[in-house]
């Protein structure tokens, strides 16, 4: 049955009960800080479809649930001790309101109440609607926000190729082993000697050995998927089906040479022999999709260029006038997945719960000419660099002393070129330039001005939107000083001169000349500050290798992190306000 926090102040709360000092530095600590600031703001009206409205035992507080599961994550605790702070803290007690002689809860709660966090992204919603109220109770403006993405890991080993094999085998037999083991009696005893009791264990192996060893697991995977394929529950147990993803990923079967002289078996060999029709071969790295399977423990966990695991998209606030910053929207996807890919959804979220910026800083891995439209159409400024295919590499700055040393050549990057300006009274001769000198909608889709300062006379969208066109009046563009270098084009037949573009096309042009100007750079500089947020958030709050596994579970633990790095900075904040010492010595 649903039951509301009461609101009720008991006199058996433990400020009550003890010495009037220790009341006043309680009073002054963080836990006061808590009580007043953040208990308040949790809602629990969204979990009352979790509870039978006439029948059952009472709910416990879902402020103390969030409570606790805020101070958990804070300081990375596990259940164990989060039950032992609840039970004895004074500083606790005090903070989630609670008399002592009800501070006791069973793991077993704090368990169910994740479980029902997990549905219907009641943990995101947790996640907004706390972090909303902190924002506005405390003034925070959010018209300016940055976004990174940071790689962390669950609670996988990470494995070679070989140990992948090994493990995903070994689980596989296990899990027959305890679901049906007759079935595993029936596998060879090589089998469970191998993999089971680990005699002469191969995941651990030198390199050398362990490219000879591979096409043998790989082998001996093969054929236990091909004696258990057509026993139906056997197919069904998900150790089966990894094994079974395993190999379509990795391995490749190819008919076997017709009447090849069979190699004798070393002690690594399997002891059946191999099959007279087909063989296992191994595909090449370079074949192998990013996508593919890096742990049997863990499906969802992919690879990418920061490594095995998840990425962790991150956005918050960087408003200089804020007393403090906060975390506006987090979301977790596999490593495998762009960072370019993620800017849209996160404005879109942000835009829903109402704290949309106007200005949204992000590095290169988020910056293209289609997100910065795509932002534009939504009202926010995408401010990112772009990647320039046709850029010379930058000159290596160390590769000579600064001075001294005069024959040493000062080489000199792209970077440090400052780009073209058009000339006030026309074009170089032989120039020519592109769309960058002309003056764009933020959108993109429309021409304010051209070089020379004049407005088109029509523009017009094609193929769907994705091409714009714009055409100018002939007997202005006659007289242009900039006639010779326009990239607008003539008819054959003559009428207004024509400039055709993509709007992504556009944005990206523009921006690659921007993004070298001091302005932009000096602005830019503000990107960096959510390194620290990463920091926090991995180093501190175990974010960077979580205790849990598979995506639901990592995005709950994620959420729960970045409100916890919320819940700390507001408490940081107010706790400015109460940490006021007397001028009267202490007792004692």
């Amino acid at each position: 049955m649903f039951r509301r926090t009461s609101p009720q102040t008991s006199l058996l709360e433990s400020r009550f009960l003890v010495p009037p000092e220790k009341r006043a530095r309680l009073e002054r600590s963080w836990a006061e800080a808590f009580r007043v600031h953040v208990l308040p703001l949790i809602d629990e009206e969204p979990f009352r479809e979790c509870f039978c409205e006439d029948n059952g035992r009472p709910n416990k507080s879902i402020k103390q649930l969030v409570g606790l599961h805020i101070l958990k994550e804070a300081d990375d605790l596990t259940d164990e001790q989060v039950l032992e702070q609840f039970e004895f803290n004074l500083q606790w007690h005090h903070a989630l309101g609670v008399v002592s002689t009800d501070a006791s809860i069973c793991q077993k709660t704090l368990h169910n109440f994740r479980v029902r966090l997990l549905k219907n992204e009641r943990a995101r919603a947790v996640f907004d609607q706390v972090t909303t109220a902190i924002a506005q109770a405390d003034g925070l403006s959010v018209a300016r926000q940055r976004l990174d993405s940071t790689h962390i890991i669950s609670n996988i080993a990470v494995l070679t190729r070989l140990g992948l094999f090994v493990e995903t085998l070994a689980n596989f037999l296990r899990e027959l082993k305890s679901a049906q083991p007759e079935k595993l009696s029936a596998v060879k005893a090589e089998y469970r000697k191998r993999y089971l009791e680990r005699e002469g264990y191969f995941a651990d192996v030198k390199r050398e050995q362990a490219r000879r060893r591979l096409p043998v697991v790989a082998t001996d995977l093969h054929r236990l998927l091909t004696k258990f394929r057509d026993d139906s529950t056997v197919t069904a147990l998900p150790s089966y089906q990894l094994m079974q993803r395993l190999f379509d990923e990795q391995c490749v079967l190819v008919p076997a040479v017709p009447d090849a002289p069979h190699e004798p078996a070393d002690e690594d060999s399997p002891s059946e022999p191999p099959e007279p029709t087909e063989r296992v071969v191994i595909r090449e790295p370079k074949e192998i999709s990013s996508q593919s399977l890096q742990s049997p423990y863990d499906p969802d966990a992919t690879y990418g260029h920061k490594g095995k695991g998840y990425e962790a998209q991150i956005a918050e606030t960087c408003v200089e006038e804020n007393p403090y910053q906060v975390i506006t929207d987090v979301d977790v996807n596999g490593a495998h997945v762009s960072d370019q890919h993620a800017v849209v959804p996160v404005v879109e979220r942000l835009a829903e719960k109402g704290m949309r910026p106007d200005e949204l800083t992000a590095d290169t891995g988020f910056g293209s000419g289609e997100n910065i439209v795509a932002c534009a159409q939504r009202d926010v400024d995408l401010q990112a660099p772009v990647q320039d295919p046709h850029r010379t590499p930058a000159a290596d700055r160390w590769a000579a002393p600064v001075e001294g040393n005069d024959a040493q050549p000062t080489v000199v990057g792209v970077e440090d070129v400052a780009p073209k300006v058009a000339p006030e009274n026309g074009a170089e001769e032989g120039e020519k330039f592109g769309l960058e000198r002309f003056d764009f909608s933020s959108d993109f889709e429309s021409i304010v001005n051209c070089p020379a300062g004049h407005e088109p006379t029509r523009q017009w969208g094609t193929h769907g939107g994705a091409r714009v066109a714009a055409e100018f009046d002939p007997a202005t563009c006659a007289s242009c000083p900039f006639a010779a270098a326009c990239p607008t084009k003539a008819r054959r037949t003559g009428g207004p001169r024509q400039l055709g573009w993509r709007p992504a096309e556009a944005a990206t042009t523009k921006r690659q000349i921007e993004q070298q100007t001091p302005e932009f750079k000096e602005r830019y500089k503000i990107r960096s500050g959510i390194e620290s947020t990463n920091s926090v958030l991995k180093g501190v709050m175990g974010a960077g290798e979580l205790r849990v596994r598979g995506q639901p579970r990592v995005t709950l633990a994620i959420c729960l992190k970045a409100l916890a790095l919320n819940v700390s900075r507001c408490l940081a904040y107010h706790l400015e306000s109460l940490q006021v010492v007397s001028a009267e010595p202490c007792p004692g």
